[in-house]
């Protein structure tokens, strides 16, 4: 999460991005946002290799499945009133790893994380070398203690 949507920030993200996914990252779909279109983030791209891709002009149906998963996020995340920007990071986290470690019935009842596994050891030439599989074995707990004290806080007084 960033304070700010510009170039800095982009460029940020997009090298978190490249150590964040398993596989390697060829090409990325953006708007025509200033952050986006700045000189450094399209330096980045090429530096990385990434062939940098803009959205059509009006067009938002080209983040549909982007709005899909942030709608999904503000209906089943945002809905927690949290203390701290901390907090909201941890939370969210905690959302990817529990989405992407629930069966699907799009994927046929199988996970994202197994779906990605699976084609991986399919396409291994696509594994991205500079991953850094994330430590997400306490994420949950950290989340379930957030979930424990907004749910004191938001209690009314009695």
């Amino acid at each position: 999460m960033y304070d700010a949507e510009n170039a800095d920030n982009a460029v940020d993200f997009l090298q978190a991005v490249k150590t964040a996914f398993p596989f390697r990252i060829t090409h990325i779909l953006t708007d025509r946002g200033s952050c986006f279109t700045a000189d450094a983030f399209e330096e980045s791209c090429r530096d990385m290799g990434i062939d940098r891709r803009r959205t059509k002009a009006y067009s938002p149906q080209t983040n549909g499945m982007v709005e899909r998963f942030n709608g999904r996020v503000a209906t089943e995340g945002l809905q927690i009133c949290v203390s701290s920007h901390e907090d909201l990071e941890i939370l969210l986290r905690g959302f990817c790893f529990a989405y992407n470690h629930r069966t699907q019935r799009v994927l046929g009842g199988i996970t994202p994380a197994q779906r990605i596994t699976s084609w991986l050891e399919k396409h291994p030439a696509s594994r991205n070398p500079d991953y850094v599989k994330p430590a997400t074995h306490d994420i949950m707990k950290q989340v379930d203690e957030i979930l424990d004290y907004a749910n004191d806080v938001s209690q009314p007084d009695s």
